[in-house]
């Protein structure tokens, strides 16, 4: 037979472990809706999909980004972009397509990196994506 004492402590101990839990689960929630750029992989095509109408009949477009290659979820950004958009062929970091997907880790970095290669926005999202086009195919044909 197990002692009141021995059953209390065993109890109390379930008890703060669960709290636990639920306060970790909370914040890691919590933080997870605060970072979108930790989004679960399979949601990241959602942003995209708004894109689709801008490129039908463009057969290749850029895809500019400062975000480090090498990061697993930068290259799944990647990879669902160019399969929503397809048929369009995304290049990674060419900017002197007509048509570019602009992804700054920065936003701040978007005006002065659009400046520099000659891009024009023609859209952004609210997850920071911006679709641009060459300055000179902005501007009205003379």
């Amino acid at each position: 037979m197990i002692k009141p004492n021995v059953t209390t402590a065993v109890l109390a101990a379930l008890a703060l472990s669960a709290t636990v839990s639920a306060v970790q689960l909370t914040g890691r929630t919590v933080k997870q809706q605060l970072n979108p750029s930790r989004a679960p992989l399979h949601s990241l095509a959602e942003q995209f999909a708004g894109l689709k109408q801008f490129f039908a009949g463009v057969p290749r477009a850029g895809y500019l980004t400062d975000k480090n290659p090498e990061n697993p979820v930068v290259i799944a950004q990647f990879e669902q972009a160019q399969y929503i958009l397809a048929p369009t062929i995304l290049e990674l970091n060419n900017a002197s397509l007509p048509v570019v997907i602009c992804d700054f880790a920065d936003p701040n970095v978007s005006v002065p990196k659009l400046k520099k290669f000659q891009l024009t926005p023609v859209s952004a999202s609210n997850t920071g994506l911006i679709l641009a086009v060459r300055a000179n195919l902005a501007e009205p044909q003379r």
